[in-house]
């Protein structure tokens, strides 16, 4: 009964906070951006694990609640973000996206990395998989959609069918953005 209620919650606070306005992109950005008339799917997260520098040994294992931080340049927690791609996506254009985030303070800034390896369940902030390709870097400006700072990466060929994860980072110090899973957080647009 409490995660009905809860997930009625989170969506109707997502449709209300989707007519919040949020601060203007750089013009760099812009040209990453697509309408939402463009977008033909959605792809939300199959599986986030938390990893914590404090308990560097310390697998946590997969959660809804993804943790993204910084604090005095140390107590660092990352996410590891699981996606399970469908077929019949070849030959289209994927984008990350961030939004609906549940808290956030600090410079509120995450930075996307690929990944080499989708098996996350047991990670541990000193054995997970290692970052491969800097994606972008997301700012939260509010409830809604974040702010694109660099999207040089976020958009990319779709995948075949299956799993790809990504790390998510904190950027600056005394940061933190949390966000739950699957309802917000990283994404991904199939255009």
């Amino acid at each position: 009964m409490k995660s009905a209620i809860f997930s009625s919650a989170i969506a109707i606070f997502a449709t209300l906070a989707t007519a919040l306005p949020a601060a203007a992109p750089s013009e760099s950005a812009v040209e990453n951006l697509v309408t939402r008339n463009n977008v033909k799917q959605v792809l939300t997260s199959s599986a986030v694990v938390n990893i914590q520098e404090d308990t560097p040994d310390l697998a946590l294992g997969v959660t809804n609640r993804a943790v993204v931080s910084r604090v005095n340049s140390k107590h660092n927690s990352q996410a590891l973000v699981k996606f399970d791609f469908p077929e019949g996506l070849t030959g289209s254009k994927c984008q990350l996206a961030f939004s609906y985030p549940a808290q956030f303070s600090g410079t509120r800034e995450m930075q996307v990395y690929t990944i080499g390896d989708a098996n996350i369940g047991s990670a541990t902030f000193n054995k997970r998989p290692s970052r491969d390709q800097f994606k972008g870097t997301f700012r939260v400006a509010g409830w809604g959609e974040a702010v694109v700072v660099d999207g040089s990466g976020l958009t990319f060929d779709c995948p075949a069918k299956g799993a790809k994860a990504y790390e998510v980072v904190s950027v600056g110090d005394n940061n933190e953005v949390v966000w739950y899973a699957p309802w917000g957080g990283l994404k991904i647009n199939v255009l």
